[in-house]
């Protein structure tokens, strides 16, 4: 291709239509895409389309039962990772040029991310880097290794069932999930409550407690021991689902650490007959294709040393009960 037509391709291009082959690709399909972006469906169908139109090629095999690219649009997928991650850091680039000497941090976490490994790490990072800021953004693990995955954010830390070979992750801590239920329960309070007790109540839980979700092993635990009720109640914020538990709306899963003061307060009751506690791996998530600046490094370089100066069983939280 010449220069001049290369220009031409690059001037005429709508370039918002790659934002949202983006958004199709990650989220597997055109449906949920128009979710994500707030429109109709086939307005993103129109979208496609048009960028299809200018690519002279198909993007996505129709032809297949599950969601797949063609050979082109797995190329023009990599290439629009690469273009949004460089664009949408170059106002950070930009700053570190205006001011090399503060610099910023951006780190996106799940919500109750709860270990003295982070605590410590936020400490020292301030204390060794006073002119420094830091900003934790709150999402879902998913997004929150999207967010790294696209360079959006120096680093994450999130729940991690499965791995990609273009990150990097190290873990932070071991944490397992039991069953709840509240004060406002009618099992609150009881040693002697069977599973299918248990099973019987109406179940409170994050929309990722699905098969094939990030609480995937739990889901699969509690199905096995039959509880398996469609939940009445969802959210992605730990503190919303214990405020369900707590005053009563359903029974429902939390982090067994994270749990432990509320037990303590009586505000809530670990089911004692649902024993069976998957391990979850907390990590924290980098890029090594990401660009970062002197705040960033130095922060992922104090929080790696908690990590590794602090022994794997220090940082795993045990199966018990904590009931008395």
């Amino acid at each position: 291709m010449e220069k001049a037509e290369i220009e031409r391709f690059a001037r005429n291009l709508d370039w918002n239509l790659l934002q949202d082959f983006l958004v199709i690709v990650e989220e597997k399909g055109v449906t949920r895409a128009a979710t994500r972006l707030h429109v109709s469906q086939p307005a993103v169908t129109n979208k496609l389309q048009r960028l299809e139109k200018y690519m002279d090629s198909h993007l996505i095999d129709r032809t297949a039962r599950e969601f797949t690219l063609t050979e082109t649009g797995q190329m023009v997928y990599e290439e629009c990772v690469e273009l949004y991650s460089n664009v949408s850091r170059m106002a950070e680039t930009l700053k570190d040029v205006r001011d090399s000497i503060t610099g910023h941090v951006s780190v996106n976490t799940p919500t109750h991310a709860e270990s003295k490994v982070i605590d410590n790490a936020l400490w020292k990072f301030h204390k060794t880097h006073t002119k420094a800021t830091v900003s934790l953004h709150v999402a879902t693990s998913w997004d929150v290794i999207t967010s790294v995955k696209r360079k959006n954010a120096a680093c994450g830390i999130a729940l991690v069932t499965s791995r990609t070979s273009s990150l990097n992750y190290d873990v932070i801590y071991r944490e397992r999930f039991g069953l709840y239920c509240g004060y406002g329960s009618e099992l609150f309070g009881r040693d002697d409550v069977s599973l299918d007790e248990i099973a019987a109540q109406p179940y409170v839980t994050f929309p990722t407690d699905v098969i094939g979700g990030e609480l995937h092993n739990f889901t699969v635990a509690r199905k096995k021991s039959g509880i398996d009720s469609v939940p009445i109640s969802q959210s992605y914020h730990l503190e919303e689902i214990r405020r369900l538990i707590e005053i009563g709306v359903g029974i429902g899963p939390h982090p067994v650490h994270v749990a432990q003061r509320f037990v303590d307060q009586g505000r809530l009751w670990q089911l004692k007959a649902f024993n069976d506690y998957p391990v979850f791996e907390v990590c924290l998530i980098t890029n090594p294709r990401i660009r970062l600046n002197a705040a960033e490094q130095a922060f992922i370089n104090i929080i790696r040393d908690e990590i590794y100066n602090t022994p794997l069983e220090e940082r795993t939280v045990e199966a018990c009960v904590y009931n008395p």
